[in-house]
């Protein structure tokens, strides 16, 4: 079957779509992306992740229009028959450059791909603790997803290497950042946590969904507060909320339980219910 992949306003099939080697996204990292997940042939919670595109290219400072976008992307679910799977889309500022300077005249390039849903290869979530520092950034980037994430690549690596699901981050104060792919929530005596916008996080949509729905303690920690809880989870916009069975410090293995991880989750899924039925 054939697959198709929008490049700004055109869809075409997959194996005809190229960029150019000298698009800044290329050469220098400079664009911003988006993982949004799609249910029953409709994206779930649009509205979330053009808010955070917005902001992403406000702070870059990329100029274009991305109002064609919904119809567009609609069109691109229903071109590659996927009812469940993953949009990708990534804005690189555009073609060209004097060094790092862009161009005067350059044009944003927008690309978006779809894909059907990973499966997670493991019934069991271990984390462990990355070697990897996240260094503080500006706070107008705080909140985008740049394209330059080496980070947490090599830290996705890393724990690849070792067999965990994946990594936690502190960051340089050694505060419980985030893993390589996920923010990561604590329950301790039924109260949730997870780390404060202080610790050089990058705030997810799914995140952002139960702090508005839980109470829920935005907060600087130390891994001991891991080591101390009764249930951790992990969220992003695929997976949506994962258990973590048990975390793996230095040698130092600790399970938990899944309690209020599982409520947190039916939570998510009425919510996807709600907009994707």
């Amino acid at each position: 079957m054939d697959n198709y992949t929008l490049i700004n306003k055109k869809i075409i099939l997959s194996q005809d779509a190229k960029i150019s080697v000298a698009q800044r996204c290329c050469r220098f990292g400079d664009g911003i992306f988006e993982t949004i997940k799609i249910v029953n042939g409709k994206i779930y919670d649009y509205k979330a992740h053009k808010a955070r595109l917005d902001f992403g290219l406000q702070a870059l400072q990329i100029k274009v229009d991305i109002s064609y976008l919904p119809e567009k992307l609609m069109e691109l679910i229903t071109k590659n028959a996927i009812k469940d799977g993953v949009l990708r889309l990534f804005v690189s500022r555009g073609e060209g450059s004097l060094g790092y300077l862009p161009k005067d005249d350059i044009e944003a390039l927008i690309v978006a791909e779809i894909s059907t849903n990973h499966k997670i290869s493991s019934n069991r979530i271990r984390l462990g603790i990355s070697k990897i520092r996240l260094q503080k950034r500006p706070n107008f980037l705080q909140k985008c997803k740049t394209m330059q994430g080496l980070n947490y690549i090599l830290a996705k690596i890393a724990a690849k290497k070792i067999g965990n699901f994946d990594d936690i981050l502190l960051n340089e104060k050694n505060y419980i950042a985030e893993c390589s792919s996920y923010n990561i929530f604590w329950i301790k005596n039924n109260k949730i946590f997870t780390p404060s916008m202080k610790c050089d996080i990058l705030p997810g949509i799914i995140r952002q969904k139960i702090i508005k729905k839980f109470k829920v303690n935005l907060v600087t920690a130390k891994l001991q507060s891991l080591q101390n809880a009764d249930e951790v989870f992990i969220t992003n916009s695929n997976f949506l909320v994962l258990n973590v069975d048990e975390i793996d410090f230095a040698g130092k293995k600790i399970k938990y339980k899944k309690n209020l991880g599982i409520k947190i989750l039916d939570f998510i899924k009425e919510d996807i219910e709600k907009q994707c039925r």
